[in-house]
């Protein structure tokens, strides 16, 4: 996780800020600016609380990239890193970065974070082997896995 900051702040009736945008350019650690503007996106907004009308296209873009949000509608924490939506102290939705139960990133310039989740989403990987593939695995010392517990334990204490 690489913290980004929001480049557009909220404006009440002149522009919506893109705190969402800036989450997902920190989970995913990359340009804010290759992200689509879905705040701008025509009826955004609209829909139900759960599915917004750029919801889709939200899953589409992340789906190109090999992911998929597992969403939670009530204040549950991940043991990872996560967007926790929910409202902020200015008044408006904002999205900012969370780590288990530990807000450890806020896109907005005041750090506020928010009140409280109303949502949490999770990015899960379609396939999870791509993930793998990018690490050199080895096959495990079975010597080690085998070994005495109670050697491994007074190396340990040393």
């Amino acid at each position: 996780m690489k913290p980004i900051k929001q480049t557009k702040l909220h404006v009440e009736g002149q522009q919506k800020g893109n705190c969402m945008n800036a989450a997902f350019a920190s989970l995913l650690e990359i340009d804010i600016e290759t992200i689509p503007h879905f705040e701008d996106m025509p009826n955004a907004g609209e829909g139900t609380k759960e599915k917004p009308s750029w919801w889709k296209a939200m899953n589409d873009w992340l789906a190109e990239l090999g992911f998929y949000i597992v969403a939670q509608y009530q204040n549950i924490y991940f043991e990872g890193y996560y967007i926790a939506n929910g409202p902020s102290p200015r008044g408006v939705e904002h999205s900012v970065v969370y780590k288990g139960s530990v807000m450890v990133h806020d896109p907005h310039p005041s750090g506020a974070g928010i009140e409280k989740i109303t949502s949490a989403w999770v990015l899960v990987p379609i396939d999870p082997a791509v993930i793998t593939k990018r690490f050199s695995l080895r096959k495990p010392n079975n010597q080690q896995i085998n070994s005495d517990p109670g050697e491994k334990m007074s190396r340990l204490r040393r």
